[in-house]
């Protein structure tokens, strides 16, 4: 073959090669991935967007199901949808100036980079309280005393939480709690408690007091780590989530090597902290 032929022949692959896959790094990743799939739990309106959730989620530490879950509120996976509010989208963006367009952010790609960015920067910022960064997600951050953004932030954890119970083979409305704790943040340690039987419930340490709370498995590895941050002090923070029976003792995952017995809910002490 003549060089121009050559050359016109390369062109011509590179140009089809980029238009059937705008994204080179999904495109690079075809076949067998160690990347984690969304959970079982959820239907096709979500689970059709998995490539995007599962990009976006890697590049932000966050786990994929907690992404799929502010999808599942904001959009129920409409890539189109328009909130009441304004929010646009698979992830609900307000179109602020900073931001796409309205017409932009309707795209998935798109709007699940903002949003992902959204909502990291905000757990970031909220220290690693998931309840509240979720609320503030919804609201903004002068927003999350509000009930209205309280209980959007208690349904996304309650949708994050199922989506976690079935990924370990239970069922979305069995008996099971679910406990989010962050780990390596300064301050009083805060644990919010949710559950298909269970209303949410936010308990923080009081050494002095006891009560037949659930608490944090010691010595047990968490189920999910909802995200992975580096704060201000520059040390590595989680936001770790462990599933447990409504008796407190500590359901098994897969890194537990061993039969764990029933462990008392006084054991450590919390304080309830009311949040409606």
């Amino acid at each position: 073959m003549r060089p121009w032929r050559l050359n016109v022949a390369v062109a011509l692959l590179t140009a089809i090669t980029v238009l059937a896959f705008p994204y080179p790094a999904l495109a690079q990743s075809e076949g067998p991935s160690n990347e984690p799939a969304l959970s079982p739990y959820w239907n096709h309106a979500v689970s059709r967007w998995e490539p995007i959730i599962l990009h976006y989620a890697e590049e932000r530490n966050l786990d994929p199901d907690l992404i799929a879950a502010v999808i599942w509120k904001e959009s129920m996976g409409r890539p189109k949808e328009h909130g009441p509010a304004g929010a646009i989208g698979l992830m609900g963006l307000m179109p602020f100036e900073w931001r796409p367009s309205a017409e932009e952010l309707e795209n998935p790609w798109t709007n699940v980079f903002w949003g992902a960015r959204a909502l990291a920067h905000t757990i970031r910022d909220g220290k690693g309280d998931l309840y509240y960064s979720l609320a503030a997600y919804n609201g903004g951050w002068d927003q999350v005393h509000l009930r209205v953004t309280r209980r959007y932030a208690a349904t996304v954890l309650d949708y994050y939480a199922r989506a976690i119970a079935v990924r370990y083979g239970l069922s979305a409305d069995g008996e099971w709690i679910a406990i989010f704790a962050a780990a390596g943040v300064p301050g009083p340690n805060t644990i919010t408690v949710i559950g298909p039987q269970r209303p949410l419930a936010r308990y923080t340490e009081r050494p002095w007091l006891q009560a037949d709370i659930p608490t944090v498995p010691v010595g047990v590895p968490p189920h999910a780590t909802a995200i992975t941050f580096t704060d201000e002090r520059g040390a590595e923070c989680r936001v770790n989530v462990w599933l447990v029976a409504e008796d407190g003792s500590p359901l098994a995952s897969p890194a537990t090597q061993a039969t764990l017995s029933p462990r008392p809910l006084a054991e450590t002490a919390f304080a309830r902290y009311v949040s409606e």
